[in-house]
Formats: C-alpha cells, sequence, structure tokens
C-alpha cells in the first residue's frame, strides 16, 4: 500500500501535562471493546474506579465527562492516572491513536494530524510542506478502474497545487482569488459530469472564463459576511465560546479586511506567515473527499470557510478592548494568536459530523 504523510507526522510527541487545552477535557471518551477487556482485567483502586466511571448505552460503552467537563482519569497535574498507574497499553484506541488521522482509499493511505491538538497545530504552523511517500503492508479495498483513475488524478491536482501555495500572495483577497481557478480548472478536468448540487446551473467553463478576468473579488463584503454569519447559525455548537464568536462578529459587522489594514505590522505578518500553513493543513486532509462528493468544489468550501472564520476571528479579537478578549476561554490567558483560534477552530467543527457536512454544501462564492 502507497502512503503519504507530512514530514511532521513522526515527530509528533504527546505533551501531556504541559498542554493548555487538554484532549482529556470536553469530549466523552468512546471506549472500544477490545479496549474493555483490557480494562476489565485491570485491580485495585483504579479497577474500582473503572468499573465505576465506565457507562454503556445503545451497545456502547464510554467514560461520561465529569461535571467539571473533565475526564475521570485526568489529574489536576494534567496527566492521565491510567497512563502513570498502567502504561499507555492501558489506554483505549481513541486516546492512544489522537491526534493521529489515517485515511485509506483503496491501495492509498494518508496519515496526518489533527488541528484541534494544540502541539500538533504547532507542527502545522511550522510545516515547510514537504510530504513523505513510502509504502506499507495492506491491501486496501479494490477499486473500479473509474475510481483509480479519479484517485490518480485528485491526488495529481493536489500535488500541483501544492507547488504553487508558497507563490500566491499572502493578503487574503488576493490569495483566494488566485487560488479559487485552480480548483476551477480541477473540477473541469477530474469531474466533468459532475452532478453534485454545488453544480447546479452553473457550467464551469463560463464561471473559470468570468472569474479569470476578476482584479479582485469582494470576499468579505457586506453581503459576503452576512452569509458568513448565516451558516455558523446552522453548526452544531459544542463549546461555549463559539457563541460568544457569533457574537462577536454579529456586534462588529464590519469589513474584516479593513479591519485588518488596522492590525499592528506584527499581527499582519503573524497572519501572513501562516495563511499558506492553513491552506495546506486542510488541502492535505480533505482532498481526498472531492472522490467520495465527486466534486472538488466542497473541498474549496470547507478550506476557503474554515480560513474565512479563523481570518476574521484573528482580524476582530485583536480589534477589542482586553475587556472583552478576557471572555474567551479558548486563549487560556494568552495574547489572541492564530494557533488558539484555529485550534478551537478544530475542536468546535472538525470533530462534527454535521458541522463538516455544512461546511461541504455551501459555497459562499456561488451566493
Amino acid at each position: 500500500m502507497d502512503i503519504e504523510y507530512p514530514s511532521y507526522y513522526e515527530e509528533f510527541r504527546c505533551i501531556a501535562g504541559k498542554c493548555k487545552d487538554s484532549c482529556c477535557r470536553g469530549w466523552c471518551i468512546d471506549v472500544d471493546r477490545e479496549s474493555k477487556k483490557r480494562l476489565d482485567r485491570i485491580k485495585g483502586p483504579l479497577g474500582e474506579k473503572i468499573k465505576e466511571k465506565l457507562k454503556e448505552g445503545e451497545g456502547n460503552y464510554y467514560f461520561p465527562l465529569e461535571e467539571n467537563g473533565d475526564c475521570p482519569f485526568l489529574l489536576k497535574s494534567g496527566l492521565c492516572e491510567m497512563i502513570l498507574s498502567e502504561g499507555e497499553d492501558a489506554l483505549c484506541n481513541v486516546c492512544a491513536s489522537y491526534p493521529r488521522v489515517k485515511q485509506i482509499y483503496g491501495n492509498y493511505a494518508q496519515y496526518d494530524l489533527n488541528a484541534s491538538c494544540e502541539e500538533a497545530f504547532r507542527f502545522i504552523l511550522k510545516w515547510d510542506g514537504r510530504i513523505v511517500r513510502a509504502v506499507e503492508e495492506g491491501m486496501g479495498e479494490k477499486l473500479s478502474r473509474e475510481q483509480e483513475r479519479e484517485l490518480i488524478h485528485v491526488l495529481a491536482f493536489r500535488s500541483a497545487l501544492w507547488e504553487e501555495l508558497s507563490y500566491l500572495p499572502t493578503d487574503f483577497n488576493t490569495f483566494f482569488l488566485h487560488l479559487f481557478p485552480f480548483f476551477l480548472e480541477g473540477e473541469s478536468q477530474i469531474f466533468p459530469q459532475s452532478e453534485h448540487s454545488l453544480r447546479k446551473n452553473r457550467p464551469i467553463h463560463e464561471l473559470l472564463t468570468k472569474w479569470q478576468e476578476l482584479e479582485e473579488y469582494p470576499f468579505l463584503s457586506k453581503e459576503r459576511y452576512s452569509a458568513f454569519l448565516k451558516w455558523q447559525d446552522k453548526s452544531t455548537e459544542i463549546n461555549k465560546d463559539f457563541s460568544q464568536w457569533k457574537e462577536l462578529f454579529k456586534k462588529y459587522k464590519m469589513n474584516p479586511e479593513m479591519q485588518f489594514n488596522r492590525l499592528s505590522k506584527e499581527k499582519r505578518l503573524e497572519w501572513e506567515k501562516q495563511i499558506v500553513a492553513l491552506c495546506r493543513y486542510y488541502l492535505f486532509r480533505y482532498t481526498l473527499l472531492s472522490i467520495k462528493e465527486m466534486s472538488l468544489l466542497p473541498v474549496f468550501s470547507l478550506l476557503y470557510q474554515s480560513i474565512e472564520w479563523i481570518y476574521t476571528a484573528f482580524v476582530f479579537i485583536n480589534t477589542v478592548s482586553d475587556e472583552e478578549k478576557k471572555q474567551f476561554s479558548c486563549f487560556f490567558g494568552e495574547e489572541p494568536s492564530v494557533l488558539r483560534i484555529a485550534v478551537f477552530f478544530s475542536k468546535e467543527l472538525e470533530h462534527d459530523e454535521g458541522n463538516i457536512r455544512n461546511l461541504l454544501y455551501f459555497l459562499p462564492l456561488f451566493n
């Protein structure tokens, strides 16, 4: 099986108690059956605690969170009681594998790290874009000829676009003005007969011709900003901070691009250094979804809206008072940064299938 993974993938190590945004908070822990068998063999006080805390519902096992939102085995030190007592082998699969993600399609597999982990995202922001290619044992599900063709072309599309990312302008507006034609051209070549809902009444060749004539597109105009607010109201809220972000966006209702230009030089440079890193993450992580969707446009929709949200949040949080900043728990008392905003966004959106579908099925540039 052919595999690909970011160059930093094997370097990642959990920072445990040093992590401020711990994955042991805020998420109910699912326990697979094999892990339950191992947990059942643990004796002593820890074994008794496991029996007390482990619950079953609809044939599935899980550890519900404590009243404060913590995993019942998270210690005040930030360390895991199970690991300290029994070693990492005691962990259930979801805890042992996070934040690692594996996608398999035919005889191709892709490994990466989820942006909802703060330490993983530190690697993502520093990533030079190098992808490691290798071979591992195992065979995936057999693909039809058409599926194999699509896989080859989708990976070739990503590879070609990958080479261009570092050369795109770092201004938000111009970045996407240059990026979107790549997706339109890829769509016309890879999925020419697609009947995806985002393609209805929108001939790709006509749109591409019109788009290439544009010198500027008002991505964050008044009309676009209304659409930006609209999709968030449809999203499932996981953390209370999400409501606070929505209120902040609705309160100011101003063009984020104008506000960006008022930021300090240091803040503007922080964003400009990281827009490509964000694009690489979403592109590498989600391009394979285009095969399932039979269209590249949903992938662009998810990529664009995710970066737009992070950008808008970064701009506005850096224009409000210190008192308003303190209302957002996702910063842990730190100065607001792209890292903390992106990690929060990932935890809120990327771990909920409905929220991901919401991002895939609303292409803002057509609305």
